[in-house]
């Protein structure tokens, strides 16, 4: 890892608390505050203020941060040129002091931290998955059926995953495709961010768009269970 990510420091804050920053950033706070801050891809924008924020009130280096939103060691080569990338670092630093004032000021902070030790390892299950391919409104006749299988499965548990941690989907468990020989696990990977983007994209074809909503559903269920301290009916 670089100096950048070893390096420790003191905390620096304390009215806030780290479980309640997500991973990937709430796309609120990002649009309302980072969205102006050039230099540095959106998505890398968002992991660096993350883990930022985390090390804030942590203290400790940024790679302890980034760990401890569950973002592995080869993430860091993003979060940790934030302060070489960035046209303006005083300006990221200032998004980022706007957040933290919203985290302090919230009267009922989400606990992102607690969201994601639940689902560290979690993936729809095949009675889960059944109850929502039942719900899917039916294809056309004409229509080639959509594929509903277990990689299908792999990556509707990861836009779960994605909808109650706030995580980035590249960092999300993957338990169904961890247990599939080599082979097929190649040929998933090649598929992967082709079914990712059909399923967030906001004009998606019939069968995404309705795959969406259904998994949006689940997932507000979910996270509020999880929220509620409830045991989950679907690992």
């Amino acid at each position: 890892m670089t100096k950048g990510a070893s390096s420790s420091r003191a905390a620096v804050r304390n009215d806030y608390r780290p479980e309640h920053i997500p991973g990937h950033l709430e796309e609120d706070w990002y649009e309302r505050h980072l969205a102006h801050v050039t230099g540095m891809q959106p998505k890398l924008l968002r992991r660096s203020a993350a883990v930022r924020l985390v090390q804030w009130v942590n203290g400790g280096s940024m790679g302890e941060a980034a760990a401890y939103l569950g973002i592995p060691s080869r993430g860091a080569k993003f979060y940790t040129g934030v302060a070489t990338s960035l046209a303006d670092p005083f300006m990221f630093h200032e998004a980022l002091e706007k957040i933290a004032e919203e985290v302090s000021s919230a009267p009922s902070p989400v606990d992102y931290h607690r969201r994601r030790e639940a689902l560290c390892s979690w993936a729809l299950d095949q009675d889960a998955w059944e109850d929502i391919v039942k719900q899917l409104a039916p294809t056309p006749s004409y229509w080639h059926p959509p594929t509903l299988d277990d990689r299908k499965r792999q990556e509707a548990s990861v836009f779960v995953w994605v909808q109650v941690t706030r995580g980035e989907h590249v960092f999300s468990p993957r338990p169904i495709e961890a247990v599939q020989t080599a082979d097929v696990q190649r040929k998933w990977a090649l598929r992967r961010n082709t079914t990712w983007c059909h399923l967030i994209r906001p004009d998606a074809g019939r069968h995404y768009d309705n795959l969406q909503k259904v998994l949006t559903e689940y997932a507000s269920q979910l996270a509020w269970s999880i929220d509620k301290g409830e045991p989950l009916t679907h690992q």
